[in-house]
């Protein structure tokens, strides 16, 4: 497997882990919508910056690769546990 690969996947992984954690930080500070989607974001930046570096590939190349999946993973899976915690509780 290839570095842009190993990206990819990994960012599909943290993806799922930075969903729970924007739900806790969401719910335990009582953040609206704007500041949580905001640690995804940063999140997202940080992430890209780390693994540009550790996989030896080019920030900006870095960056691209799996903006979509990371995105799309991590929305999703975040408006679920929201949704499923606002209507069990």
């Amino acid at each position: 497997m290839n570095p842009a690969e190993k990206i990819w996947w990994m960012k599909l992984g943290i993806s799922l882990a930075v969903a729970c954690l924007t739900l806790v930080i969401q719910t335990s500070f009582n953040l609206g919508g704007i500041p949580s989607l905001m640690v995804g974001v940063i999140a997202y930046l940080g992430l890209s910056d780390v693994l540009s570096s550790v996989m030896g590939v080019d920030r900006s190349r870095g960056l691209k690769i799996g903006v979509g999946v990371y995105f799309f993973t991590w929305l999703t899976v975040w408006i679920f546990l929201y949704t499923l915690l606002h209507l069990s509780g």
